[in-house]
């Protein structure tokens, strides 16, 4: 999917209401998240948002530190998490202002893109176990006739939506945070019908759509998603790959699984 230049905490203030439609991550990626931080230990999971992982995490039994800069965004997670072991910690993935934790993961999900992978892998570094893994959640559009085009009508109206290659920030965060090492790289896929209400609550809740386009903008853009949907059927269909590394452990070729739905 486009993205733009990193946007200040203000623009995700205004869309934590509509992140609410956004769909939930696949239960068989939230175990494997959880089995790689280990049984009940603690999680950071940096770039918390509304706590699409961290209430998850926090349900299978592990603490979790929800690290969000956003104000409204945090407000929308401690809802979401009540009476679960989720502690909100307003700050960013480079200076959490967290002391030592012995994280068994720190996590970036759908928001490697939005940090300093330098500053970001060195604070992670800090907070991370002697055994802990560092983790990377990256989500992109499947190849469907509606994805293309939800593509192409972001494009059109924001022309400074752009693809961009992750790749290199995800490597340089993950050796930063665990360590010299060979990423392990796992996939998999999911598409998720959306009723019209919660398939305009996913195109607003996009930080390069109505932040960048205002209300009117947005309005069209909305009515043209709603039509091409009408023609294509409104499937959020999206890959979902998790690059990970283990502190203290030797470099080795990544770990080959098949995509999963």
């Amino acid at each position: 999917m486009p993205r733009v230049e990193r946007p200040e905490p203000r623009v995700f203030q205004r869309l934590a209401e509509a992140y609410r439609a956004r769909p939930p991550y696949p239960e068989a990626l939230v175990d494997r998240l959880s089995e790689l931080a280990g049984p009940g230990r603690p999680v950071v999971d940096l770039g918390a948002g509304t706590g699409l992982v961290a209430v998850p995490l926090a349900r299978r039994g592990h603490p979790v530190l929800a690290v969000e800069p956003a104000a409204a965004m945090g407000e929308e997670c401690q809802r979401a998490a009540a009476e679960l072991p989720v502690t909100l910690v307003r700050a960013t993935a480079e200076a959490t202002g967290l002391t030592a934790v012995a994280a068994g993961l720190v996590l970036l999900a759908d928001a490697v893109h939005w940090v300093r992978p330098d500053r970001a892998g060195a604070e992670s570094a800090r907070l991370l176990a002697a055994d802990g893994v560092a983790a990377v959640l990256e989500v992109e559009p499947l190849d469907t006739a509606f994805m293309r085009g939800v593509g192409a009508l972001l494009a059109a109206a924001n022309p400074r939506a752009r693809p961009r290659d992750n790749a290199a920030r995800i490597r340089q965060w993950l050796v930063l945070a665990a360590g010299p090492g060979v990423p392990a790289v796992e996939r998999w896929e999911q598409s998720v019908p959306l009723s019209p209400g919660a398939l305009e609550g996913v195109v607003r809740s996009l930080s390069y759509g109505e932040p960048a386009l205002g209300p009117r903008s947005t309005a069209a853009l909305v009515e043209a998603v709603t039509a091409l949907a009408s023609t294509h059927g409104a499937v959020w269909a999206r890959s979902l790959r998790l690059w990970w590394l283990r502190r203290g452990r030797r470099s080795r070729p990544p770990r080959k699984r098949p995509p999963r739905r």
